[in-house]
């Protein structure tokens, strides 16, 4: 269950306030996975007093820019602190998809790679098994053609023009060990990209949610 409360001193007009925050919600909250669930009480919500005394902020205004990008930052943080402090997380996982047809395909196909129970097992275990990452893209529902996949975990690049690379597993696997685990995965059909958070699927996931009754 996700509660989380915005806050600013600054006077924002309600109706750019509102469309601001669905866009930050957009590419933050609404791209992160722990185990692909929901909960009817998830909310985002955003309070401004105008105690700042400022003109108030609306869409061309000249501050309106400024603030939908500081607002898209903080979204971000915390929706990578969610998916970081999943339960029983060890890792984060970060899914950037790249040359996508459009934004929804973009972000279709880097949610389900980030949710995929595969791809967080093998993160999990340090598995440089990058089959996962490919086959969760391709069940995604965005286009995708295999012969035009590249794929870098981390900076190794394991996979270009649909086709596996030599490649050092062991780079792969240091990689997997880190604190945060970066997939790239370019689909090079456009121009449209977008990023996606989640975790690692371990043991201890499945302990605290088979031991406490609700």
């Amino acid at each position: 269950t996700m509660f989380c409360f915005l806050t600013t001193d600054a006077a924002v007009e309600l109706a750019f306030l509102r469309s601001a925050l669905r866009k930050a919600a957009d590419i933050s909250f609404n791209m992160i996975s722990v185990d692909g669930d929901t909960s009817p009480s998830d909310m985002v919500l955003i309070m401004a007093n105008g105690l700042a005394g400022n003109e108030p902020i609306s869409p061309g205004s000249r501050h309106a820019d400024t603030f939908q990008q500081a607002l898209d930052r903080v979204c971000i943080y915390l929706a990578r602190a969610i998916a970081r402090d999943g339960e029983g997380a060890t890792k984060l996982i970060e899914v950037t998809v790249n040359g996508a047809t459009s934004a929804a395909e973009a972000r279709l196909a880097a949610r389900t790679v980030v949710s995929s129970p595969l791809v967080k097992a093998a993160v999990h275990g340090a598995d440089p098994n990058w089959g996962r990452i490919i086959v969760a893209a391709g069940r995604s529902g965005a286009e995708v053609v295999e012969s035009n996949i590249d794929l870098y975990i981390g900076d190794v690049s394991v996979v270009k023009g649909g086709r596996p690379l030599p490649f050092s597993e062991q780079s792969v696997v240091r990689v997997l060990k880190q604190s945060e685990v970066p997939i790239t995965l370019h689909l090079n059909l456009g121009t449209a990209s977008a990023t996606a958070w989640g975790c690692d699927l371990s043991e201890e996931y499945v302990t605290i949610n088979s031991q406490y009754m609700t």
